[in-house]
């Protein structure tokens, strides 16, 4: 990926594939609940619902996964304290963003952009706008983490 750094290479491979089914669900999401007859309001909750099952799902079976490795590779069985280490390594990089992002910013901004633009333009639309708010302090926690633990990724 000629023209991209060591960070943001490192931020597409965390974060890249986790977006891409977001998107999908909170695509699903906001569909079923137009569906059933659900607010602008309901509709934005409902995409941001989606999008965290879809982005959060990808995330946390990937950091488990590598997780899991690392621990064979230590000789270990991945047990339930590893698996508490993995949740709260997750917490600290996305806990305050996301109380947030999910609560307020995210559907608000999918509502939003639904009113504006439509269903399927609007609730992207607000997942994009959203996503700023979300990554500026996501992506701080985790380069800060990353570096006090001198790790490369």
């Amino acid at each position: 990926m000629k023209g991209f750094g060591p960070s943001s290479r490192r931020w597409l491979n965390r974060y890249a594939l986790a977006e891409l089914l977001g998107i999908g669900s909170a695509l699903l999401g906001g569909r079923l609940a137009a569906i059933v007859g659900a607010s602008v309001l309901g509709t934005g909750f409902a995409g941001a619902i989606g999008e965290n099952v879809g982005f959060y799902g990808t995330i946390v079976s990937r950091q488990v996964a590598t997780d899991r490795r690392l621990a064979h590779a230590g000789g270990e069985r991945y047990r339930l304290a590893h698996m508490w280490v993995t949740m709260r390594e997750l917490l600290l990089e996305f806990g305050p963003a996301e109380v947030l992002d999910s609560f307020v910013v995210r559907p608000l901004a999918m509502a939003f952009g639904v009113r504006l633009l439509g269903e399927v333009s609007g609730i992207i639309a607000g997942k994009l706008a959203a996503d700023v708010t979300f990554y500026l302090p996501v992506i701080l926690t985790y380069e800060l983490r990353r570096r006090a633990r001198g790790t490369e990724s």
